[in-house]
């Protein structure tokens, strides 16, 4: 880390930041085509987002029917409430640092009929 300090440069840093406020822009606009309500993250690359528009189970039964259905994986959010897991079993977990490709397929997957 001293040495990405050290040798990068501002530039970098500017690209990155941008990089990455562009992926976050196109996951949360992506989320919110396909029903979801997404919260916009103020300092992580996670995006957390209410689902329960368009689902009607908690949030392991949705991550399921999203891999099942969509082909999209997420991280249902409750195991991470361990004193109240019931505040997290409406939400689902997303991540945007992956590539533009990546996050485009996915935006397109959840935009579409389930693949069953």
């Amino acid at each position: 880390m001293a040495h990405a300090l050290d040798h990068l440069g501002d530039d970098y840093y500017k690209a990155f930041i941008a990089d990455y406020s562009e992926k976050r822009r196109f996951l949360l606009a992506a989320l919110e085509a396909a029903g979801m309500k997404p919260a916009p993250p103020q300092g992580t690359y996670f995006v957390l987002a209410d689902f329960t528009r368009i689902h009607p189970g908690d949030d392991r039964a949705f991550v399921r029917s999203l891999i099942e259905e969509k082909g999209v994986a997420a991280i249902p959010p409750s195991v991470f409430y361990k004193a109240h897991p019931e505040a997290g079993q409406k939400l689902v977990r997303f991540v945007f640092c992956k590539g533009m490709e990546t996050l485009q397929a996915a935006a397109e997957r959840l935009g579409r009929k389930s693949r069953r």
